[in-house]
């Protein structure tokens, strides 16, 4: 290869690299419980949600926990209009993340378990819960 084949390989992996770091969407979130992800237990705290393409990088910034998770385009709508969000389910003791949701109207789903599908939510109406990058609660 040539040197300017192999610069113009350079230039092209890199302005692929550039665009990709671009795609990026990043959510900082403080979660006030525990809650689990593809039957992994993440402790409560600080994280940072990361979604690129098709995969979710969960980061602890107050503990180790991380995991890579591959996600879905979510349906439907932002639930909390045009802001970031993260979704969680509620079964009994358990809370489960099954979207996150950045600034742009773009959302990504996490697949579910199927035991946890079977499982009874907790009383109408509190089975979902809305976490905002700043940490609060919303209904």
């Amino acid at each position: 290869m040539g040197t300017k084949t192999s610069l113009l390989v350079a230039a092209i992996f890199i302005g692929l690299f550039a665009g990709a770091a671009s795609a990026q969407d990043v959510v900082e979130a403080k979660i006030p419980f525990t809650f689990v992800v593809r039957g992994a237990e993440f402790p409560a705290g600080r994280y940072r949600f990361t979604t690129s393409q098709s995969v979710l990088a969960i980061r602890g910034q107050d503990n180790d926990a991380s995991m890579f998770v591959i996600t879905s385009p979510a349906a439907g709508a932002d639930p909390n209009g045009d802001d970031p969000v993260l979704v969680f389910d509620r079964y009994e003791k358990t809370y489960a993340l099954r979207e996150i949701w950045n600034s742009e109207m773009r959302g990504s789903s996490l697949p579910t378990r199927r035991h946890r599908e079977s499982a009874q939510p907790v009383a109408s109406g509190t089975n979902r819960i809305l976490i905002t990058p700043n940490g609060n609660e919303t209904k």
